[in-house]
């Protein structure tokens, strides 16, 4: 039996083949074309790639929020194909939280509230100690009862990542989260998926167009015209 760690850990996310094709008019659109990958707890992948590489279809593919048109894709060991949405959800919850470019909070709700709002949807108890413990890991403890227009653009993605930590996910899916950020609040964010993956062992899939931040990561995959054409292990 091999001693390599990545043969022993069952990866929470595994992708084998996945194709997105789109019709232009006469022309396809591949925008996804075969790609394979697992993600596994422990760990921050970057997915690098110029507009157009494939980077938001195979962020929407492993969310579960679009199905590949070929290829397999399993969550926590679950094959997702042909499920209906409901059934979906049931996937993503409590494996599955969503970092975007844009904040997304609501203006009239405290940082608390924002928060827990996951929990309502989901119609599960709040629990303010837990949301303060979650608020705590990411340095935002004394912000609770202030609004959104009270903070920083860089304290505002602070919120929307404790927002994806309050389900108790798994794997933290961040689109462009520091696109709206300047270099050093991004750095921040970086060091934080940082921080979340070495204490909580939480695996973390971020998509930028910033070489330099996605460097950071331990595992660097980079996308062109829907294909992987790079992957590697920072240094």
């Amino acid at each position: 039996m091999s001693n390599n760690t990545e043969t022993m850990v069952a990866p929470i996310i595994s992708a084998r083949g996945l194709k997105k094709h789109y019709q232009r008019g006469i022309e396809t659109i591949k925008a996804l074309d075969g790609v394979s990958l697992d993600i596994r707890a422990g760990e921050m992948v970057s997915i690098l790639g110029p507009s157009g590489s494939g980077k938001t279809t195979l962020i929407n593919l492993l969310s579960c929020l679009d199905a590949p048109d070929a290829g397999e894709l399993l969550i926590a060991g679950r094959s997702v194909s042909g499920l209906v949405e409901e059934e979906l959800v049931n996937v993503r919850q409590g494996v599955l939280g969503f970092v975007f470019q844009k904040f997304h909070l609501l203006p009239t709700l405290t940082v608390a509230e924002n928060v827990e709002l996951p929990l309502m949807f989901l119609r599960r108890a709040v629990d303010r100690e837990k949301t303060l413990e979650i608020l705590r890991q990411v340095d935002l403890e004394n912000r609770a009862g202030h609004l959104p227009k009270e903070l920083s653009g860089g304290q505002m993605q602070r919120v929307a990542i404790a927002r994806a930590l309050i389900t108790d996910s798994k794997v933290l899916i961040a689109d462009e989260p520091t696109g709206n950020l300047d270099k050093a609040n991004g750095e921040a964010v970086f060091a934080l998926f940082r921080r979340l993956v070495s204490e909580k062992n939480l695996a973390v899939i971020v998509t930028t167009h910033n070489l330099a931040l996605g460097g950071l990561a331990d595992r660097i995959i980079t996308l062109e015209d829907g294909l992987v054409i790079d992957e590697h292990l920072r240094q």
